[in-house]
């Protein structure tokens, strides 16, 4: 499946400032700037403003191999596929996958135990598109495995709590 991009964020004194998304495959172009908005192929995009969390449709990742939370990470994902009415996509690209939230394609995203590098832009993204993005750890993004739920405001809160 040619589902791939290349991720590039630019982060200043601990804060992302800008990043980039392209999908050479279908040529498109996520790109958002700290208090500029967010775009794809120079149209503005926004978050999803889906509110019914039960016909919400989600998007996660994972889990490696060798991952210690293996077990609880798929017990995880039976819960919440079960709550959301079985609308849980895995594409195999973190990066998509978050832009696809920003860009309004996806209504939420989590994983867990996923590299700072493989999701940095889409932080930014997401947040210049109007949703809510938030570190399950330690509420930083500063630790080596990250565990992260990027949403629009309708539905955060509602993901949060089964996670």
């Amino acid at each position: 499946m040619p589902h791939f991009a290349i991720s590039i964020a630019y982060e200043d004194k601990s804060e992302i400032i800008s990043g980039i998304i392209f999908d050479p495959i279908k040529n498109e172009m996520f790109f958002a700037e700290k208090g500029n908005g967010a775009y794809l192929n120079n149209s503005r995009i926004r978050v999803s403003n889906k509110s019914d969390f039960k016909n919400s449709c989600l998007v996660t990742g994972g889990p490696k191999i060798n991952s210690k939370k293996r077990e609880f990470i798929f017990k995880e994902y039976q819960k919440i596929s079960t709550d959301v009415n079985s609308h849980v996509r895995k594409s195999g690209s973190a990066a998509l996958d978050i832009a696809y939230v920003a860009s309004g394609r996806y209504d939420g995203y989590w994983h867990r135990e996923i590299n700072y590098w493989d999701i940095a832009a889409g932080i930014i993204l997401v947040k210049e598109s109007g949703g809510f993005v938030e570190s399950l750890n330690s509420g930083s993004f500063a630790e080596k495995k990250i565990d992260i739920i990027a949403t629009n405001s309708k539905i955060h809160k509602e993901l949060r709590n089964l996670l």
